[in-house]
Parts: C-alpha cells; sequence; structure tokens
C-alpha cells in the first residue's frame, strides 16, 4: 500500500490524538479501547496501528500533553517568578486558566485512574514524576518567600506544598462543570484563605484580595 501524504498522516494523527485525549480524559485508561479511539477519530484500527504500537503508547502520549498543559499554565509562570507572592497567585490563576482550555472542556478526571498492572508502570512513573516536579515547584516559591520574610511556614513547607498539589487535583475534576465566574469566585477563596494562613504582611493579604 503506498504511503499516505505527509498532510493526510498529519491529519490521521491528530484525529487519534485528540480523540484519544477526550476518551482517556472521561473515562480513564481502562474505560477505553482501541476500537473506541478509532471509531471516534473515523478511523479503522489499522490506521491507528500504523501510528501507535498500541493503547499503552498512546495513553501515555495522551497523559505527557496533559501534563504539557499543567505546566504550561501553572508551573512555567511560578518557575519564571522571582516574586513569591506572585508565584503563588500564578498557581491559583493558572488553574483557572486550565479549566477555560477548550482541550480540558470534556473532563479529566480519566487520568487519575491508572490501575496498577504491569503494562501501566511507565504511565504510573510519568505521573509520580510529574507530581513530583510540581510540587518541587511549588516548594521552592514557598521557600522563596520564607527566606523573604514573607510567609511564616512554622516548618510546614514540604507538608504544605504536597497538600496543594492534592488540592490542585481535588478541586481541577469538578470544576470544569463551574461557570468561569464560579471558577474565579471559588479560586480566589483559596487564594486568600492560604494568604491569611500564612503571610506576615498586610501587604501580601491586599495582593491576594485583588485575586
Amino acid at each position: 500500500m503506498p504511503r499516505k501524504p505527509a498532510h493526510e498522516q498529519f491529519d490521521t494523527l491528530k484525529a487519534i490524538q485528540d480523540q484519544a485525549f477526550h476518551l482517556f480524559g472521561r473515562h480513564g485508561y481502562e474505560g477505553v479501547s482501541i476500537g473506541d479511539i478509532a471509531q471516534a477519530a473515523k478511523l479503522s484500527k489499522g490506521a491507528l496501528y500504523w501510528h501507535f504500537s498500541g493503547k499503552a503508547e498512546l495513553y501515555l502520549h495522551c497523559l505527557g500533553r496533559l501534563h504539557g498543559l499543567f505546566r504550561q499554565y501553572i508551573f512555567d509562570p511560578m518557575s519564571r517568578t522571582e516574586d513569591p507572592v506572585a508565584g503563588i497567585l500564578y498557581m491559583f490563576r493558572g488553574l483557572e486558566q486550565a479549566l477555560r482550555d477548550p482541550t480540558l472542556e470534556q473532563g479529566v478526571a480519566g487520568y487519575w485512574l491508572i490501575p496498577d498492572a504491569p503494562e501501566t508502570q511507565a504511565m504510573l512513573h510519568a505521573q509520580a514524576e510529574f507530581e513530583s516536579a510540581s510540587q518541587a515547584v511549588i516548594e521552592a516559591v514557598l521557600r522563596r518567600g520564607v527566606e523573604q520574610g514573607r510567609f511564616d511556614l512554622a516548618g510546614d513547607l514540604e507538608d504544605i506544598s504536597r497538600a496543594m498539589i492534592s488540592l490542585m487535583e481535588a478541586v481541577v475534576l469538578p470544576l470544569r462543570y463551574k461557570t468561569p465566574e464560579e471558577v474565579h469566585r471559588m479560586m480566589g477563596v483559596l487564594a486568600r484563605t492560604l494568604f491569611r494562613a500564612y503571610a506576615k504582611d498586610d501587604a501580601v493579604l491586599k495582593l491576594a484580595k485583588m485575586f
């Protein structure tokens, strides 16, 4: 069979990736079959196997895509700023912006449903690596705030950074069903609660109230 032109291969690959991303986000790894993805993409299974060796490889690609969106909206902006207060505000703003991204509007809860099986070890490892790197970004921002005398974490720095990762995972999943205004209000409440608990000066609290 002659090889498809490059533009047709690109269109086919994009259809597979997009449909797989949405299906895995809604139903998780175990809830989606190769046949489901091929049907959603309006392609044959053979066309899918032309680009991916199987479901595990495709899921790992989609998981990396999700991680990339979180880095784009949240962790890269946090890493770039030297202002720890702005860094924490970027975290909440980034969550809000991510929830408005059309790529995520169909849901991402399925990416937290990775079973523990031999074929999923690479996925579990990728998820653990991403969470560890994300926690390190948050911890670095909080540590900078402590060093600048803007946060008082009373030795809880590592635990708080870990708790923030859990908080982000907890709020991302259901908030996509809220309106943008509801999401904005909820992010504001979470930000102000955090700063009221750990800010060391009124200026920080005023910045948080502006969110």
